[in-house]
Parts: structure tokens; C-alpha cells; sequence
């Protein structure tokens, strides 16, 4: 085995220190420049897996926001049709209410012109019966040219306005 090492030129004294002067700065490197090597790979490891597991829980949370959010957007939605609802009905009731006050207001104003109009035709048949009662008794007077006394008077505006009465519901059949 000399031999070979003397003939590749390889001296004993010489590999043995190398090799000495290789462990040692193995361990020179080991100690002060792998190890903190390795300790910043393990940090940046574990800041990885704890950003990919934060992005989960995130991811997670968003997810569920969603969801949250469609629900409320849903209650919402339904919240929404229902006061509508409510509103059109409440709406459709104070209309209908309306119609049916504005209909009794008719009525009554349609019952209060009837009542007015039959007051009206009272009052002008009073009016009439007076004045035409006034024109017989005058008529009566000038043929008879006597002025004549109340029995009288009141006999022939009886018979006049019973006859004129026949007369005016004849004529209005």
C-alpha cells in the first residue's frame, strides 16, 4: 500500500493532516455555518407552514363569511318581500277604505240633494197652492163682483186645486 501511495506521490504525514485540517474545518463549518444555516431553513420553514395554515383558517373564515353573507342576504330578501307584501295590503286596505268612504260621502250627499230637492218641491208647491189660491179667489171674485167670504173662499181653492191635481197626474201618466 506504500508503494501506491509513493507512486501517486501521496505522503502519509501529509494525508493525515489534511485530513486533520479537513474534520476540523468540517466542524469549524458545522458549528458556526450549518447549524445556522439549518436554523434559518427551519425558521423559514416554519413560517411557511404557519402562512399556509393562517391562509387556511383565512380561506376557512372567508368561506364562512360567504355563507353568512348569502344567509343574511337571503333573510333579508325574504324580510324585504314580506314588508312589501304587508305594504300592499295596507295600501290596498286604505284604498279600499277610501272607495267605500268616498261611496258613503256620495250616498249622502246624493240622499241630502234628494231631501233638499223634496223641501224645494214642498216649498214650491206651498208657494204655488198660495199663489194660485190667491188667483181664484181674485178670478172668483171679478166674475162673481162680490168679494167673498172665508167658507166661500176656502170651498172653491178646494175644488180648484183638487181638479188642477186630477188634471197634472192624467197628464203626467
Amino acid at each position: 500500500m506504500e508503494k501506491i501511495l509513493t507512486d501517486f506521490g501521496v505522503q502519509p504525514i501529509y494525508l493525515v493532516a489534511q485530513a486533520v485540517n479537513f474534520i476540523i474545518l468540517l466542524l469549524i463549518l458545522k458549528r458556526f455555518l450549518y447549524r445556522p444555516v439549518l436554523k434559518v431553513l427551519e425558521h423559514r420553514k416554519k413560517t411557511v407552514s404557519d402562512s399556509l395554515r393562517k391562509a387556511e383558517q383565512i380561506t376557512a373564515q372567508l368561506q364562512k363569511t360567504e355563507v353568512k353573507s348569502a344567509e343574511k342576504l337571503s333573510e333579508a330578501s325574504k324580510q324585504a318581500q314580506v314588508i312589501i307584501a304587508n305594504a300592499s295590503k295596507t295600501a290596498d286596505r286604505i284604498i279600499a277604505e277610501a272607495h267605500e268612504k268616498a261611496q258613503v260621502d256620495v250616498d249622502i250627499m246624493i240622499e241630502q240633494g234628494k231631501q233638499s230637492i223634496l223641501v224645494e218641491q214642498e216649498m214650491m208647491k206651498n208657494e204655488m197652492h198660495d199663489k194660485l189660491a190667491g188667483l181664484v179667489v181674485l178670478g172668483m171674485e171679478r166674475i162673481a163682483g162680490k168679494v167673498l167670504d172665508l167658507p166661500d173662499h176656502t170651498k172653491i181653492v178646494d175644488q180648484t186645486i183638487n181638479s188642477l191635481k186630477e188634471e197634472i197626474s192624467t197628464r203626467a201618466l
